[in-house]
Order: structure tokens, then sequence, then C-alpha cells
């Protein structure tokens, strides 16, 4: 099994992912100019310590993570066909990604495939470059795109099986691109539960926390639309959610007058 090498600096094939937090150099800038810089700083260092653990959850696994300020790099070295490591990805950074949004913090992210090194002091590899080059020109909106390469192996693994285990926890956009279906998450909490009644309660409180922080952002945003439209298309991904699971549970969704931008007539209060 290969495994990076603090020692040994090596390149080896991975699935890489990198995730940036939306909106977080403003934050930064607005902390910093109101007096709160430190408070930001702490409850941004708290919230990633506390989720990255859904990413490296035991230390078996050999995947590693390198975090600065609102960025973070994770590597996994493929052994074998590399499915089980792009599943880590799909499980375990949607779980990561579903975490923070509850807290308020939406992501976007790229993944591929390839050479790649990381150890405490450096990351490397031209999988690197292409996960971060998914991220900043294909993943435009709170998503983490998987890129060419990812996908080709993705079809490889789900051509294998009669009904794939990667069916559900990815999504195709209009755009064309395949990116985490991280609301997915929600499924995985069966096991803290007693009857099939309390697995959906849980899931359906989930959602509202979910819906809460999708249209707390809506508000604040609502004057610069550049950013507003990206919390218009999480709208949108929650509302298809709710849509496919929960369709008797209407209150679920996000109200369609808030994803909307209507004109007005002039008034003399515009003067």
């Amino acid at each position: 099994m290969q495994k990076y090498d603090q020692d040994n600096p090596k390149l080896i094939n991975s699935m890489v992912c990198t995730i940036d937090i939306l909106g977080f150099s403003q934050m930064i800038v607005d902390s910093c100019k109101e007096g709160y810089g430190n408070k930001l700083l702490n409850e941004i260092s708290y919230l990633i310590n506390k989720n990255k653990q859904c990413i490296i959850p035991n230390k078996y696994s050999q995947g590693k993570i390198k975090i600065y300020t609102d960025n973070m790099i994770v590597g996994y070295p493929i052994k074998d066909d590399g499915e089980e490591e792009l599943n880590e990805i799909l499980d375990n950074v949607s779980e990561y990604q579903f975490n923070l949004a509850l807290e308020g913090l939406f992501v976007r992210g790229g993944v591929s495939v390839g050479e790649f090194y990381i150890n405490e002091d450096i990351v490397f590899g031209p999988a690197l470059l292409d996960a971060h080059d998914t991220e900043s020109n294909l993943a435009c909106y709170p998503r983490i795109v998987l890129d060419n390469k990812t996908v080709s192996r993705l079809q490889k693994y789900i051509n294998n099986y009669d009904i794939a285990p990667q069916h559900k926890k990815i999504l195709i956009d209009n755009d064309g691109q395949w990116f985490l279906n991280y609301l997915n998450t929600i499924f995985k909490y069966y096991t803290k539960c007693n009857n099939e009644y309390e697995f959906e309660k849980i899931q359906i409180d989930l959602l509202f926390r979910h819906k809460d922080k999708v249209e707390e952002m809506l508000v604040i945003n609502k004057e610069n639309t550049r950013v507003w439209d990206k919390y218009v298309w999480i709208a949108n991904y929650h509302n298809y959610f709710c849509d496919v699971y929960f369709p008797k549970e209407k209150q679920l969704k996000i109200s369609r007058k808030n994803l909307l931008s209507w004109p007005r007539e002039i008034s003399k209060n515009d003067f």
C-alpha cells in the first residue's frame, strides 16, 4: 500500500479534492474592519477542525489533509482501481460539505485524479493543479465538481453494477457538470435511529436546518446579485432534493418568491 512519506517525497497516483469556502475573503475583510477578526478566526478554526474528522475518519485511512485559511486540499493514495478512494471522496467530502452548510458556510470544489504528493510542508503534483482548475473554472456555484478524468473513472465503476453504490451520490447539473450530491448525507444518520419514523424525522429536521441557512444567505446577499445568484443555485438544488425524496413535505422547500428578483415601477421613495 503506497502512502505519502513525510521524509521521502514521491508522487503517488491519488484522488485529490480542493475545497474553498464561498465568500470567505470578504468575511475576513469585513470582520477585521469591524473589529471581530479574532472572533471569526476562532469560529472558523473550531468548525473546520470539528468537521475535518469526516474526511479522515479513522487511523486506518491513508488520506491526508492540508488546510490554509478557507482552503482545504485532500489526497487519497490509490490502490487497485481507485474505486474505494473515489467512494471516500464521495462520502467523506460530502459529509464535510453538508456539515459546514448547516453552519452557514457553503463551499465549492474540484475533484481530480493523478500524480500527487502531500506532507506537512508541501502539496505538489498535476492532480492538484487539475482539481484547483476544476474548482476555479467549472464549479462556479457552491458545488464540488468532478473533472473529466474522474467522471470517466466513475462511469467505468458504475458499469460494473446493476445498481451502482455511487448512483445517488452524484448529480449532473444543467451545464453537464457532475457534482457531489451532499444532501444525500442525511441518509447516513440511520445508525442513530430506533425506527423508520425517527429516521425520517431526523432527515426532515436536517433539511429544515439547511433550508433556514440558505434562506438566511439569500436575504443577506439580496443586494449583491453575483453572490445572491450562487445561493439561488443552492436553493434550487435543495428544492430538487426535497421534491425527489420528500415530495409530500411541501414546507421543506424554499419559496419561489425568494428565488426571483422582480422589477418595480419608480416611486417617490427612489428620490
